[in-house]
């Protein structure tokens, strides 16, 4: 009888640890950037075939929950109130990484990526980039023509345009100030052709204090954009929307529209009724210089309790080719990985490709990466505060007074972080 009972216990102790097994089961928290080329289901599908490939692990989604509050707020959140995200897209790393927020990545972790050097802080990877987007501008091809226009290859024959389609009854540029961010855009490209394409990291000097934002190449290419905004892109400027925009642009009623190269992604939807081109932003005497993003991939919480199991996620995403390519595909985005990618490309993507091919790329000015990239919290200043403030007409050499203000203001916070 007790050897009987021994045994039972013994299948009852049995039972109880595998039911205590299933019951911690693997999860993984995977945050990501919901939006209308990569909704919730895209993502879910991601995790669905990783979860497919590996049935001992449940990845959970999460993401932000309204277009009115961005990834990065949202993540702030999470880190706050200790709900940081195992695996997660990572767009401000620099915000992150003092915190000791994230897990960086060892040497060869991330050898599937053509360079995986991109982006580094601090001599350290914090971020598998899983795309390139270039910014410029889309035009309206018969616009162009009907009024004699060729693409514009310095800046005083982008004025020349414009004014020519003023004249004409036509509103040359489609920008909108009321969602926050797309203006952001053009100052962008301005900064890159009047300031980082004479200094690729001009970024690691500022943030050593060796240089300031109030300097005569980046108060000349904050002038051309406030000429653009206050000339030539309509009189609601405020009052518009990233959706009005595209709006304003595809209904021919503004013949070009500054902006990144996901805007593909409506093109392809071929629902507008003319032939859309596209042009870098030209400087004073050349058109040769192109701003890319390179600032958004994937990075892993430092606290997860799953690291090996987030850098197969990770390596997954890249690896699996029906998963990759449709991410690429969806915004008809350049890829990073070592390994060419193919996947359907419409005509003017293909065009891009061929065209920036001989231009010298410099990174999207407010979207540096690694040490060139911004100190915490002056993306949004630059995004929120100097671009608006700039298009509505304010003083620009006032306005680099007070983001170098600001940079004082983050070093010091920085500092009393360390």
């Amino acid at each position: 009888m007790k050897k009987l009972l021994s045994i039972l216990l013994c299948v009852l102790l049995v039972c109880g640890t595998c039911c205590a097994a299933l019951a911690e089961e693997t999860e993984i928290t995977f945050c990501v950037n919901i939006q209308p080329q990569l909704p919730l289901e895209f993502w879910q599908g991601i995790a669905d075939r990783y979860m497919a490939a590996h049935p001992d692990v449940k990845v959970k989604i999460d993401g932000n929950p309204s277009s009115n509050v961005t990834l990065f707020e949202y993540q702030k959140t999470l880190l706050a109130t200790d709900q940081f995200p195992d695996v997660m897209v990572m767009q401000n790393p620099a915000d992150f990484v003092p915190s000791g927020a994230l897990l960086p990545f060892e040497d060869g972790e991330l050898d599937y990526l053509a360079d995986p050097e991109v982006g580094k802080i601090g001599g350290k990877q914090y971020v598998a980039n899983y795309k390139k987007q270039i910014i410029g501008v889309f035009y309206n091809k018969d616009l162009f023509a009907a009024n004699g226009i060729e693409v514009p290859q310095t800046w005083d024959e982008l004025v020349a345009a414009s004014e020519k389609l003023l004249a004409a009854g036509i509103q040359p540029f489609s920008i909108g100030m009321k969602d926050g961010w797309p203006q952001a855009q053009l100052a962008n490209m301005f900064a890159g052709t009047d300031l980082l394409a004479k200094d690729t990291h001009w970024g690691a000097k500022r943030n050593a204090n060796e240089v300031k934002f109030n300097n005569e190449d980046l108060k000349k290419g904050m002038e051309k954009y406030q000429t653009i905004c206050t000339k030539y892109a309509g009189d609601n400027l405020n009052g518009i929307t990233y959706t009005q925009m595209l709006e304003q642009f595809f209904t021919g009623k503004a013949a070009m529209l500054p902006i990144g190269s996901w805007v593909n992604a409506e093109v392809a939807k071929n629902l507008q009724d003319f032939e859309v081109g596209w042009f870098v932003i030209p400087g004073d005497d050349n058109a040769n210089v192109v701003s890319v993003f390179v600032n958004e991939g994937l990075s892993i919480g430092a606290n997860t309790k799953y690291p090996e199991v987030c850098k197969d996620f990770i390596n997954f995403f890249f690896t699996d080719k029906e998963t990759y390519s449709e991410f690429l595909k969806s915004e008809q985005l350049f890829a990073t990985t070592k390994e060419p990618v193919e996947y359907e490309m419409i005509p003017l993507r293909k065009n891009m490709e061929e065209q920036i091919a001989s231009m010298q790329e410099v990174e999207g000015f407010e979207s540096m990466t690694g040490d060139d990239a911004f100190l915490p919290g002056l993306k949004d200043y630059f995004t929120n505060k100097t671009t608006q403030n700039i298009a509505n007409g304010a003083d620009i050499a006032a306005e680099l007074d007070a983001m170098d203000a600001e940079w004082e203001i983050a070093n010091e916070a920085l500092e009393d972080a360390q």
